[in-house]
């Protein structure tokens, strides 16, 4: 780092320009006298008194008044910085016990320019998913991202991802860390990542890959936004992908308050051959009211997420169940947009081997 750099800095947590010219002139000698320390920061001598003191009130330095002349000595690093440290957290206390959370009106959308705050946003909203995450990521960005993906999964977080360019000609990532279903595709459409049908990243590729130049992505905390951009990454890029990894479906029984989760393990369940039943609880988006059926078979899925694709149209994901009243066909209830399709949204679903 340079000295510019480190003024900079000094600056940020409130040392005048003086008080930083004296402290490098110590920390470059380690320890000097009043008078090298005057001539070094280019003030007087009875000045630099004034100004070791405020610096050793800061924890910076320590004075040496037995000496003679008086000697100034830099403290070590790790006791100068631990002064800031205890300062921060002394603060971060102070800003928590005032901090009152604003509402969430969902119309949250922030302009991020830097790669290193995308990534942070990403690990950040990776490590609040409770139900489901879906990227579309450069490649090399999952050496950054692995253990958050990783720690995800062992949450229960059904993980999509769509690896992009570039892509490794030689190791390719532990896919089977990262996700349960992946995906590779050798072009560079834009960052995608969306979590919990509610927050996210979509950028342009270039904020993760190559060198970082005026690319930026949008961070969002909004059920329609995500919505959309999971909608467009499901239509228009995902398809692209070959397929690289698939997890093991979930043993049976298993129980999913997100029907996608349930209908992409129902995929799979039917591709090795297993008729399923189901017990669910649908709400009718018509009238309002829910029904609970127990062990009805599920006689359809509608999905292109995994395998084969059954779906009408992109975004569909839906089981579709044989009731007492019919045939009905259940979308996601509480997602960010409803199940328009369906009629029917199902809030659980226990799904048990035929």
């Amino acid at each position: 780092m340079s000295a510019d750099t480190v003024r900079d800095h000094l600056r940020a947590f409130g040392l005048s320009a003086k008080e930083i010219d004296a402290y490098l002139a110590v920390l470059r000698a380690g320890a000097a006298t009043t008078g090298e320390v005057s001539r070094a920061a280019d003030v007087s001598q009875g000045y630099v008194y004034e100004l070791a003191g405020e610096l050793a009130d800061r924890g910076l330095v320590t004075i040496d008044e037995t000496a003679s002349p008086t000697v100034i000595r830099a403290r070590p690093p790790d006791e100068a910085l631990g002064a800031f440290t205890a300062r921060l957290d002394d603060l971060q206390a102070g800003v928590e016990s005032l901090y009152t959370a604003p509402d969430d009106d969902g119309t949250a959308v922030e302009v991020v320019h830097s790669r290193a705050t995308v990534r942070k946003r990403i690990r950040h909203y990776l490590g609040d998913a409770e139900r489901e995450a879906f990227l579309v990521l450069p490649e090399p960005e999952l050496a950054n991202l692995e253990a958050d993906l990783a720690a995800a999964r062992e949450r229960g977080v059904f993980v999509y991802l769509l690896a992009v360019a570039p892509l490794s000609s030689d190791v390719a990532p532990d896919w089977a860390a990262c996700a349960d279903v992946v995906r590779v595709w050798d072009a560079a459409p834009p960052v995608t990542v969306v979590v919990d049908e509610r927050t996210g990243v979509l950028g342009a590729h270039g904020i993760l890959a190559g060198r970082h130049g005026s690319e930026y992505a949008l961070s969002f905390a909004q059920h329609e936004v995500a919505s959309g951009f999971f909608g467009n990454a499901v239509a228009n890029f995902w398809p692209m992908g070959e397929v690289r990894h698939v997890t093991d479906p979930d043993e049976l029984p298993a129980t999913y308050d997100h029907l996608r989760t349930a209908a992409t393990n129902a995929a799979l369940h039917r591709a090795e051959g297993r008729d399923l039943l189901a017990d669910v609880t649908l709400e009718d988006l018509d009238g309002g009211d829910d029904r609970r059926y127990e062990r009805v078979p599920v006689v359809a899925v509608r999905q292109n997420l995994v395998g084969d694709p059954t779906n009408d149209f992109p975004m569909e994901n839906s089981l579709v169940f044989e009731t007492p009243d019919g045939r009905v066909a259940a979308g996601n209830a509480g997602g960010g947009i409803g199940p328009f399709y369906e009629g029917y949204g199902a809030r659980a679903v226990t799904l048990y081997g035929g």
